[in-house]
């Protein structure tokens, strides 16, 4: 397998309840090719790798250690006031997460973790592809743990 065939996986479990009657827009990355070089406002989520190390050796398997992070862009703005009604997504991000450990089999497991430990970090202004204003929102950092034995064979 390759992120490829997982990541948008990832990306479907962020089409949360919005708060307000509708749900978060996760842009896909593969399956539709919908990545956004900039976002007009409405609540989504854009979902990227940062890292991945891989771990193989000539008899044992072959595994693929993948970090990356989500942008939750929620609000047209970076006023605090909003502050009280986002802070309700935390637990809507980590229950999305939670339900799918391993997205739908494609991968051994998918976990919210940070490089510093946070799982959400936020609410935070965030800025996206030139936007004018900073839009109030989550960074939630995830691990995925993939294992790609047969995708390729390590030699001497």
């Amino acid at each position: 397998m390759a992120i490829e065939s997982w990541i948008d996986e990832i990306t479907k479990l962020w089409e949360i309840d919005d708060g307000r009657g509708g749900t978060v827009k996760s842009f896909r990355v593969f399956e539709v090719a919908e990545f956004p070089e900039a976002i007009e406002f409405t609540p989504c989520a854009i979902t990227y790798p940062t890292d991945v190390t891989s771990q193989y050796s000539l008899g044992g398997p072959l595994i693929d250690y993948w970090q990356g992070q989500t942008e939750f862009h929620l609000f047209d703005n970076a006023s605090k006031a909003n502050i009280p009604e986002a802070i309700r997504f935390i637990a809507r991000i980590r229950n999305a997460a939670a339900g799918s450990m391993k997205l739908n089999g494609t991968v051994d497991h998918f976990l919210l973790r940070g490089e510093e430990g946070a799982s959400v970090e936020g609410p935070v202004a965030l800025s996206y592809g030139g936007a004018d204003e900073p839009r109030l929102g989550f960074i939630v950092y995830w691990n995925v743990k993939e294992n790609v034995t047969g995708d390729y064979t390590p030699s001497i």
